[in-house]
Protein backbone atom coordinates (compact mmCIF):
# COMPACT_ATOMS: atom_id res chain seq x y z
CA UNK A 1 0.00 0.00 0.00
CA UNK A 2 2.88 2.39 0.65
CA UNK A 3 4.67 1.72 -2.66
CA UNK A 4 3.55 4.90 -4.43
CA UNK A 5 3.09 7.17 -1.39
CA UNK A 6 6.54 8.82 -1.40
CA UNK A 7 5.14 12.13 -2.65
CA UNK A 8 2.48 12.18 0.04
CA UNK A 9 5.15 11.49 2.66
CA UNK A 10 7.30 14.34 1.32
CA UNK A 11 4.32 16.71 1.75
CA UNK A 12 3.77 15.53 5.34
CA UNK A 13 7.46 16.01 6.16
CA UNK A 14 7.34 19.54 4.78
CA UNK A 15 4.03 20.52 6.43
CA UNK A 16 4.96 19.14 9.84
CA UNK A 17 8.58 20.31 9.88
CA UNK A 18 9.97 16.79 10.23
CA UNK A 19 13.51 15.60 9.62
CA UNK A 20 13.92 15.07 5.89
CA UNK A 21 13.51 11.32 5.30
CA UNK A 22 12.32 9.14 2.48
CA UNK A 23 9.29 6.99 3.13
CA UNK A 24 11.29 3.78 2.78
CA UNK A 25 13.63 4.98 5.56
CA UNK A 26 10.80 5.30 8.08
CA UNK A 27 9.79 1.64 8.13
CA UNK A 28 10.37 -1.70 6.47
CA UNK A 29 6.96 -1.66 4.82
CA UNK A 30 7.17 -5.24 3.51
CA UNK A 31 7.75 -6.41 7.09
CA UNK A 32 4.95 -4.25 8.51
CA UNK A 33 2.60 -5.65 5.88
CA UNK A 34 3.62 -9.22 6.65
CA UNK A 35 3.26 -8.85 10.42
CA UNK A 36 0.17 -6.67 10.53
CA UNK A 37 -1.51 -8.67 7.77
CA UNK A 38 -1.25 -11.98 9.65
CA UNK A 39 -4.30 -13.48 11.21
CA UNK A 40 -3.11 -14.58 14.63
CA UNK A 41 -0.48 -17.12 13.62
CA UNK A 42 1.46 -16.54 16.85
CA UNK A 43 -0.76 -14.11 18.70
CA UNK A 44 0.14 -15.03 22.30
CA UNK A 45 3.31 -15.90 24.17
CA UNK A 46 1.82 -19.31 24.95
CA UNK A 47 1.55 -20.12 21.25
CA UNK A 48 5.08 -18.83 20.69
CA UNK A 49 6.42 -21.09 23.42
CA UNK A 50 4.47 -24.05 22.08
CA UNK A 51 6.24 -23.47 18.76
CA UNK A 52 9.67 -23.48 20.42
CA UNK A 53 10.38 -19.77 20.88
CA UNK A 54 11.80 -19.39 24.39
CA UNK A 55 12.92 -15.83 24.92
CA UNK A 56 14.79 -14.52 27.92
CA UNK A 57 11.96 -12.09 28.32
CA UNK A 58 9.24 -10.51 26.32
CA UNK A 59 7.52 -7.20 25.88
CA UNK A 60 3.97 -6.26 25.15
CA UNK A 61 3.83 -5.76 21.37
CA UNK A 62 1.40 -2.85 21.50
CA UNK A 63 3.44 -1.06 24.19
CA UNK A 64 6.63 -1.60 22.21
CA UNK A 65 5.11 -0.20 19.02
CA UNK A 66 3.64 2.82 20.81
CA UNK A 67 6.98 3.47 22.53
CA UNK A 68 8.83 3.32 19.20
CA UNK A 69 6.39 5.72 17.55
CA UNK A 70 6.67 8.13 20.51
CA UNK A 71 10.48 8.07 20.22
CA UNK A 72 10.31 8.68 16.47
CA UNK A 73 7.91 11.55 17.13
CA UNK A 74 10.33 13.03 19.70
CA UNK A 75 13.10 12.98 17.08
CA UNK A 76 10.71 14.59 14.54
CA UNK A 77 10.79 11.59 12.22
CA UNK A 78 7.02 11.04 12.28
CA UNK A 79 4.22 13.49 13.15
Amino acid sequence: MMKDKGGVWDEIVSEKGLVSTKLEEVAAWWFADAILGMEGVLDTMIKSKEHGFFAFGFRNSKSSLVSLIEKMNGYKIVP
